[in-house]
Order: C-alpha cells, then sequence, then structure tokens
C-alpha cells in the first residue's frame, strides 16, 4: 500500500512539474492584466455615468427648491382673493417640498454609491499597478535566469574536454597503426 501511495505521490509531484514547465506564464499574467485593465475602465466608465446621474438628480432638486418659493409666493399673493387657489399653491409647494426631500435621500444615497466605486477602482489601479511591476520583474528575472542557464552550459567544459580527449584517443588509435605501417 506504501508503494502505490509513494508511486501515485512521484507521479503527481512529476506531472506536476511538467504542467509548471509547460504553462506559458508570460500568457497567463498578460491575460491577467488585460482583464484587469479592462475592469479599470469598465469601472472608470460606471463612475462618470454615476456622476452624471448626480448632475441630474442636483438639478432637478435645484428645480424643486425653486419650485417651493414659487408656490409659496404665488399662495401669498392669492391669500387675500381666493383662498382656495392659495391652498392648491400650499398642495404644490407640499409636493414640491416632497419631491426636493426624495431628491435629497437619492443624491446622499448616489454619493454613497461613487465613494464605494471610488474606493473599488483605486483598489483596482493599485492591484493593476502592483501585477503590472511585479510582471516586468519576473520578466526580467527570467531574462536573466535563461542568460544565467546558457553561461552556465557553456561554462561546463568539463564535458566537452572529455568528448575531446575521447575524440582524440579514438583518432590516435587510428593514426597508430598507420604511421606504423609507413615507419618500415
Amino acid at each position: 500500500m506504501k508503494l502505490i501511495k509513494r508511486l501515485t505521490t512521484s507521479v503527481t509531484a512529476t506531472l506536476e512539474d511538467a504542467v509548471g514547465q509547460f504553462e506559458n506564464h508570460d500568457a497567463i499574467i498578460e491575460a491577467n492584466l488585460k482583464q484587469t485593465r479592462q475592469a479599470v475602465a469598465k469601472t472608470q466608465a460606471r463612475l462618470a455615468s454615476l456622476r452624471q446621474q448626480q448632475a441630474s438628480l442636483e438639478e432637478e432638486q435645484q428645480y424643486a427648491k425653486s419650485q417651493i418659493d414659487v408656490w409659496e409666493e404665488r399662495a401669498r399673493s392669492l391669500s387675500g382673493s381666493s383662498e382656495m387657489k392659495a391652498l392648491q399653491c400650499l398642495s404644490r409647494r407640499n409636493q414640491n417640498e416632497a419631491e426636493a426631500r426624495r431628491l435629497n435621500q437619492a443624491i446622499q444615497q448616489q454619493d454613497t454609491l461613487i465613494t464605494s466605486v471610488i474606493t473599488n477602482l483605486n483598489s483596482l489601479k493599485a492591484k493593476l499597478d502592483d501585477m503590472t511591476q511585479r510582471h516586468n520583474l519576473m520578466r526580467s528575472r527570467q531574462a536573466v535566469a535563461d542568460v544565467n542557464r546558457v553561461v552556465a552550459k557553456a561554462g561546463k567544459t568539463h564535458d566537452v574536454n572529455d568528448t575531446f580527449e575521447r575524440w582524440e584517443a579514438t583518432v590516435l588509435e587510428t593514426e597508430l597503426p598507420a604511421s606504423r605501417n609507413n615507419a618500415l
């Protein structure tokens, strides 16, 4: 049973090592960087849209507040001549006050939402910057490692020297009988 477990562990480790060697780390990181850039762009677009919506809500709120004053002034001007019309004007003023309060709540919710999106956007940007920096660092380290590997292979003259020695021995073996025949 232990033998099977050892074999399974060994095979698994070998396969993981092989997959790690075939895996294109640079391409995987590039894909992640692309996705993160897209997320940043989408978040920035959404933030711009939220800010436009907030500006629209603020304009509506300003209009509702201005209408409060208009209907209140009309009610005052009509209070002496037509009490019924003055009450209708006050009713319209109250409607505009309610609308202004509703818009104020919507603006506060929009502020909270915008703050949250800004926080997320800053987090995404920081993640993108970190990933980009790490990607560039790993590319540089990989280039240095590749150069070191080539230098190490070129520096293994011991293997090359052994090969030259064996070759020279073979050539000498071939040359010796030929030189003896010539000497006779």
